[in-house]
């Protein structure tokens, strides 16, 4: 696809589905991990949530202990040039009730696991939830 037209698909994206999150870096590795590193940043990021299942059984086919577990994977997609630094593993976003800095309450906190670059201006965030 045309790279424009590209740009102009993910602007209308966030136009209509977009929330505002805080991104926070954090410190990585030894006895600083999870320490911020820099302020929290906004930006206007399409934040997704997906229920999923795994079903997984005993040693034996017919075994009798069939579980299955359910959770929900957590997904952000935003726009690159939109922070000032790049995200990378470890940082943790912000979800908010919404869009007022003044007067907005934070609703879900979440950890970055993975980064996805598509060698656009487009990145996608694997996410984890620390807080409901």
């Amino acid at each position: 696809m045309d790279p424009a037209r590209l740009y102009k698909l993910h602007q209308a994206v966030d136009r209509q589905s977009a929330e505002t999150v805080s991104v926070t870096p954090m410190q990585a590795g030894g006895y600083l991990a999870g320490s911020p590193t820099g302020a929290p940043t906004d930006v206007s990021a399409y934040v997704a949530e997906t229920s999923t299942s795994v079903r997984t059984s005993g040693n034996a086919a017919n075994s009798g202990h069939n579980t299955e577990l359910i959770g929900a994977t957590h997904t952000a997609k935003f726009t690159t040039s939109g922070l000032p630094f790049a995200v990378s593993a470890g940082f943790i976003v912000t979800r908010y009730d919404c869009d007022d800095p003044a007067t907005r309450v934070a609703t879900a906190t979440l950890r970055v696991t993975a980064v996805l670059s598509f060698g656009t201006d487009r990145t996608v965030l694997l996410l984890v939830k620390v807080t409901a």
